[in-house]
């Protein structure tokens, strides 16, 4: 017959001391990396993902309004604008994972935040979603403009791989020359401009940035293309180029040259591939001094 000995009140306490360190070690390192202090921002954009892995193709980023994004380990929550932007103040640092919500959306993904600004890029597509640490999202346009709606909104720039692009902006545009904020109206066909835009739902650009890099009106300028048109009376002609179509107008100083021999204006026809070396006009047109017919 076996007895037990009772266990003195001291070593007691310190086997239940020694218990309940070991549940609150055990406890912190299965925890995640989590650190609540509320000292990241988190600046974003939600657009339309592709298929089932979430990822999208750069250039045919569509910005998702409308949709909730929150913290899932109860930090703040924000709504996406019209462009799918949001930000997001007062987030744990640490990893957390974040969720995606609208009628027909119902998504989560983990992301690692540190303190400060961090930006971000979800691409969400159903109930998947695929984070990546990119601030802009959509396509970067880059070119002369070919003209403007200043009270449409509006601009084209002719983009080199994406050709004549239709840029719209709204009360979010931020247009400006250097570190100056200026207004639509001050860009003028014929200045260079680099646009950063969201490709929307219908097929258009939405700019949620302008900068105008120069202006350039009377540089110099050269273009190569097939004429596409021909208007004897103005005696000017458009060229196709691969970045969209420009107008050459010529005037009684134009020389022109048909494999090396002197030639006309009437050398110049619909289909002929030319070279134009002329000064950029305000109107985004080129008065041409030298053309080229091959």
């Amino acid at each position: 017959m076996s007895t037990s000995l009772p266990i003195p009140r001291t070593i007691a306490f310190r086997l239940g001391a020694l218990a309940a360190l070991a549940l609150t070690v055990s406890c912190h390192e299965s925890s995640s990396s989590l650190t609540v202090g509320g000292s990241a921002m988190v600046s974003g954009t939600v657009i339309l993902g592709a298929g089932t892995s979430g990822a999208t193709t750069q250039g045919m980023e569509i910005g998702l309004s409308g949709v909730t994004v929150r913290v899932v380990q109860g930090g703040p929550s924000a709504v996406t604008d019209a462009s799918g932007n949001f930000t997001l103040n007062g987030v744990p640092t640490g990893t957390v994972e974040m969720e995606f919500a609208r009628s027909d959306i119902n998504a989560r993904a983990p992301v690692a935040l540190v303190s400060g600004t961090n930006q971000i890029t979800a691409a969400v597509h159903g109930s998947t979603a695929v984070i990546t640490p990119r601030g802009h999202a959509g396509e970067e346009i880059e070119g002369l403009v070919q003209s403007t709606n200043a009270g449409g909104g509006s601009l084209v720039v002719l983009d080199q791989r994406l050709g004549a692009v239709t840029a719209k902006t709204d009360s979010s545009t931020l247009i400006r020359r250097g570190n100056t904020v200026i207004p639509l109206s001050q860009i003028q066909a014929g200045m260079r401009v680099h646009v950063k835009a969201m490709l929307q739902g219908d097929g258009t650009y939405l700019a949620t940035e302008i900068l105008l890099q120069d202006e350039h009106i009377g540089g110099e300028r050269e273009v190569q293309g097939s004429v596409a048109s021909v208007d004897a009376g103005a005696k000017s002609f458009v060229v196709t180029t691969v970045s969209g179509p420009i107008t050459v107008k010529t005037g009684a100083s134009t020389s022109f040259k048909k494999k090396g021999s002197t030639a006309t204006f009437s050398d110049v026809v619909v289909g002929a591939m030319v070279e134009a070396e002329g000064t950029l006009q305000a109107d985004g047109s080129i008065l041409a001094r030298k053309v080229t017919i091959e």
